[in-house]
């Protein structure tokens, strides 16, 4: 199997290197009000040397995902996992909600019906993953398998998600295509021309799975180190890890950090930081919630190259993303909020629902994900001595993380199975140019993206 080499080792050996910045002040984000995350106990830094059989760098879901699987796999290994912050204060703690179980099949063009069930089966391992931590380890994340709701504002749109219930239909997936009175019985809004009821996914509270997750690998008996900021990694066949405060040195490094991991050298002409921005509503009344159906409770995401995405949460508020994105020049991090997108989201969410007109906006807050050229995640290994596991390029996909946290344990083992050989596993990915000019190669992307489909 063929190995990447996706990293700087001028950036390694530099002297008087500033550490990255990768911490905004104050994060205005509902998921940690409602996670308690202010009142939990947020882990010593590392300090002093040390050493491990096994580095993690990211206390996010691939990150989590990828302790629980190599403990499983070798619980004799001493592994020590390291986040800036606290586990979950990136992307992973910040996102939209959604658990889309097929976001493993998008790219998969083929005829054979047994590898596209093999297919079917890796990209719903995610969403089956976190429901086996609810009934194994009593996780609490405000799951709600509900399925999705795809939405059409025009007629381009309405054949699009046509031929979206078509491509299902090749994986053996049934969904209901709604129009008029339908829909309108399914989701009450004068912008919704069409709709696609698929009985799969589920929506969940991303900051209480993470913060879940760390509880339950610490249990397993992973050492966790938070407010452990990264500074340098210089790779070899022993590793060694610069933090604030302490150093570490391993055979096996497994980068987590997906829209940090250029901070670190690492994917640094491969993947672009995108930064996207959120919204909390106050809790609605039950005349408000009767005024726009959605009684079925799922995801609900438009059919827009620059798409928004609503949940309900769990008590009663409307939590909605999108609208818009921005790419900050020089792969420069999300701030904490971008009044400018939040506007756009506050008025895409009142012309979906002109009846929930002067609902109050509660929170507001932004994060960064990482995007590839062509939109696909990559998971593998890389380096002189092969012993540099990532998962990176994950823009969208609470389940798909999870994935990659399995597929990162299989190939540290050696298997030759479907999880190792999937088609994500060490692809290549594409250039996205110098940094520099990044930001028009980005600007025109977006633009044809939007205006070419």
């Amino acid at each position: 199997m063929k190995t990447m080499k996706y990293f700087s080792r001028s950036y390694n050996k530099g002297k008087n290197l500033r550490p990255p910045d990768l911490y905004e002040y104050h994060v205005d984000n509902y998921w940690f009000k409602s996670a308690d995350l202010e009142n939990q106990k947020i882990n010593e830094p590392l300090r002093g040397s040390h050493k491990a059989d096994v580095v993690i760098v990211g206390g996010g879901y691939t990150g989590l995902s990828a302790a629980y699987h190599i403990r499983e796999k070798f619980p004799e290994k001493h592994i020590v996992l390291l986040e800036g912050a606290c586990c979950g204060y990136g992307a992973s703690g910040r996102n939209g909600g959604f658990c889309i179980a097929t976001d493993l099949i998008r790219n998969l063009d083929c005829d054979d019906p047994e590898i596209r069930q093999k297919n079917l089966e890796i990209s719903f391992y995610g969403l089956n993953f976190i429901k086996r931590m609810i009934f194994e380890h009593n996780v609490d994340c405000d799951l709600e398998e509900n399925g999705m709701l795809g939405v059409a504002l025009d007629e381009k749109q309405v054949k699009e998600l046509e031929a979206y219930r078509d491509r299902l239909k090749v994986f053996d997936l049934e969904s209901t295509f709604l129009l008029g009175d339908q829909l309108g019985q399914e989701i009450k809004s004068p912008r919704f021309m069409a709709g696609l009821v698929i009985p799969f996914g589920a929506i969940l509270n991303p900051a209480k799975l993470a913060r879940e997750m760390k509880r339950v690998v610490e249990d397993c008996g992973v050492v966790v180190k938070e407010r452990s900021v990264v500074t340098r990694i210089t790779p070899g066949k022993i590793h060694h890890i610069d933090t604030e405060l302490g150093e570490i040195r391993a055979p096996v490094l497994i980068l987590a950090v997906n829209a940090y991991a250029h901070k670190l050298g690492f994917f640094k002409d491969r993947v672009f930081p995108m930064s996207v921005f959120q919204i909390a509503t106050e809790p609605l009344s039950q005349s408000q919630w009767d005024s726009i159906g959605w009684q079925n409770r799922q995801g609900l995401y438009d059919m827009r190259r620059k798409f928004s995405y609503l949940i309900p949460s769990a008590d009663g508020c409307i939590v909605m993303g999108g609208s818009d994105f921005t790419y900050y020049a020089n792969d420069a991090l999300s701030s904490g909020n971008d009044m400018y997108i939040t506007r756009k989201i506050k008025q895409d969410l009142f012309s979906f629902f002109p009846q929930l007109e002067g609902l109050q906006i509660d929170h507001m807050w932004g994060g960064t994900t990482t995007y590839t050229l062509d939109r696909t995640p990559s998971v593998g290994f890389m380096g002189e001595n092969k012993n540099i596991y990532y998962g990176v390029g994950l823009s969208e996909g609470v389940p798909t993380t999870q994935t990659f946290g399995r597929i990162i344990a299989g190939l540290m083992a050696g298997e030759d199975n479907d999880f190792t050989n999937h088609y994500v596993v060490n692809r290549n990915i594409p250039y996205v140019g110098p940094t520099s000019l990044r930001k028009y190669f980005v600007r025109a992307g977006m633009w044809v993206m939007e205006n070419m489909g």
